[in-house]
């Protein structure tokens, strides 16, 4: 009896449904790309943390609730990721560290790239409006909008394109906040100041990696467009901004003095980093600067967290 063949995306003969499974699995990953799923997970994992935040002492009472606030927020992260892939496919081309990305690499249709974007973005929005409540949709809509049509664009016309960016990566953590408490306190806007100020030594580290990538293409991040020097100083400056406000907690009695000893240990690790890098300004001061700055956020609001005093 003769058997099916079918062929892979990188072209290995597989039969039967090992095929199917093979075909199904990398699919599966071009979608994951396309979302640029390890990011948006990032981003919604500080949903999650604003959104426990104002539970304040009743953050272990998760709930179906918060799972769905999460799902629809991906969605529309994911969403916005996928179309700023759709704009940008054609200069992912040029760039060593994403032309292998499904659109360049022709593994996926624009057609299709576009509809499932547009099918997330849609989803996700649905199910915000149906379980959260419409100040959370109109933060993630916000979100969505800057991000794709200011952020994306922009990167080829201004150094200002990563304060735009800054804005629309800022609003998910205030999103969690909202979806439970439905308005806009000082905490949530302290939470927007920390994630808003985070991103500068964040964003910096990754174009001062691949600015030679981004000079092929015209994109204008700062790194790439201005003096290194200037912006190894600015890293420092926006580190000291953003341990400035990890304060914020401690002084409206909302943490214990627990807070205070590991909020200073890593801040005193985050702002080493930033002055390493503005030392050094080599390749593996910036990789340090990026993963310190990837860990410092996540443990800084877990600290937060498990602070809490009221």
């Amino acid at each position: 009896m003769k058997s099916t063949l079918l062929m892979t995306q990188d072209g290995t003969e597989v039969s039967g449904n090992l095929g199917l499974l093979a075909i199904a699995a990398n699919k599966l990953s071009d979608y994951a790309q396309l979302v640029k799923l390890k990011l948006s997970t990032l981003v919604v994992v500080t949903t999650a943390f604003g959104y426990l935040l104002a539970l304040r002492n009743h953050w272990m009472e998760v709930s179906a609730h918060l799972m769905l606030t999460l799902i629809g927020a991906f969605m529309v992260v994911g969403s916005a990721n996928a179309f700023n892939q759709v704009l940008e496919r054609e200069l992912d081309s040029l760039m060593e560290r994403t032309k292998g990305r499904p659109l360049p690499s022709g593994r996926m249709g624009l057609f299709e790239a576009v509809f499932a974007a547009t099918f997330l973005a849609a989803l996700g929005l649905t199910i915000l409006a149906l379980f959260t409540n419409w100040l959370t949709v109109l933060l993630s809509s916000l979100a969505f909008c800057l991000y794709v049509f200011a952020y994306t664009p922009l990167k080829r016309k201004t150094e200002f394109c990563s304060l735009i960016g800054a804005i629309s990566g800022a609003i998910p953590p205030v999103m969690g906040w909202t979806a439970v408490r439905n308005e806009l306190s000082p905490d949530a806007l302290a939470l927007f100041a920390l994630q808003f100020l985070w991103q500068f030594p964040h964003f910096w580290a990754i174009a001062w990696l691949y600015r030679e990538d981004y000079q092929k293409v015209g994109f204008k991040m700062l790194p790439v467009k201005g003096d290194l020097n200037s912006v190894t100083r600015q890293t420092v400056y926006y580190t000291l901004a953003t341990i400035l406000v990890s304060v914020y907690p401690l002084l409206v009695g909302r943490v214990s003095w627990f807070y205070a000893v590991g909020g200073s240990l890593l801040g005193i690790w985050f702002l080493s980093s930033a002055l390493r890098f503005h030392r050094q300004s080599t390749k593996k001061a910036s990789k340090n600067m990026l993963m310190v700055a990837d860990i410092y956020l996540p443990l800084l609001l877990t600290l937060w967290l498990l602070t809490l005093t009221r």
